[in-house]
């Protein structure tokens, strides 16, 4: 499957860029390396840190990410914080 895929994506692709939206969830984690195994620095990953992760759970991922694996990711650091409740109920 994994051949095949890339393959397509390579195909597909070209030479253009390409800009993938990273959850840290395995499917755009495995959608993620298979396009940039077919097409390596033309991939751009995004994490957002939208605040409502589990404790350290972007700190540890960015982490894995980063020492695991030779992409672009770029983390944006989006969190609300206290601002959070207020929006909510306000």
């Amino acid at each position: 499957f994994a051949k095949n895929a890339i393959e397509d994506i390579r195909k597909t692709v070209g030479d253009k860029k390409v800009i993938l939206g990273l959850s840290g969830g395995v499917d755009s984690s495995v959608a993620a390396l298979l396009i940039h195994k077919a097409i390596g620095r033309h991939l751009t990953c995004i994490y957002v840190d939208n605040g409502l992760m589990r404790k350290n759970e972007s700190e540890n991922l960015k982490d894995s990410l980063t020492r695991h694996l030779d992409m672009d990711i770029r983390f944006v650091d989006a969190a609300l914080g206290e601002q959070v409740g207020t929006i909510i109920t306000g």
